[in-house]
């Protein structure tokens, strides 16, 4: 049975829509700035499972990349950002504490994770995983502060592998 045929659709399953950039644990999605992220973008990492994981107005939740993709309004841009390092554990962090996230609102106390919203949970990914401030802004598990999704997308720590037009 020639292999190369099933193999190749599996790597474009796995793959971010027209690209062909694999999807990998840890990558983390951020959504251009517009009506359905408040004008200020939002951002999601990618599980163990391939799911997002992403606090919401509504809680957390773990969307399939296409339910993710789905709740971005025509016209916007996803971009891919690859953390340079720590991006496995990160990704771990997130698909085991999503559900801990249950009310969405810029809370400034970085440990609180029940009290959430996107970037500061994914800022936590990184800190509560290996203790990375992924912001370089010398902030901590007990900071007062906020963390803002254009801190994420600046990180030293991400590269941009792709661009998905919404």
């Amino acid at each position: 049975m020639d292999h190369s045929t099933t193999d190749n659709k599996n790597y474009k399953r796995n793959t971010y829509p027209q690209t062909n950039q694999v999807i990998t644990a840890g990558d983390i999605l951020y959504s251009s700035k517009g009506w359905s992220t408040f004008l200020v973008g939002h951002v999601g990492i990618v599980g163990p499972d391939l799911a997002v994981h992403h606090s919401h107005p509504r809680g957390g939740f773990t969307d399939s990349l296409k339910a993710y993709l789905s709740r971005h309004k025509f016209g916007g841009v996803m971009t891919v950002y690859r953390p340079r390092k720590g991006a496995e554990h990160a990704a771990i962090w997130a698909s085991e504490n999503i559900e801990i996230v249950n009310k969405y609102i810029f809370h400034p106390y970085l440990d609180n994770i029940a009290s959430n919203y996107c970037s500061k949970f994914i800022w936590q990914a990184f800190w509560f995983s290996q203790s990375v401030d992924i912001t370089s802004r010398r902030l901590s598990g007990k900071s007062k502060n906020f963390v803002y999704p254009m801190n994420i997308k600046a990180s030293w720590n991400l590269e941009e592998i792709a661009r998905i037009k919404l």
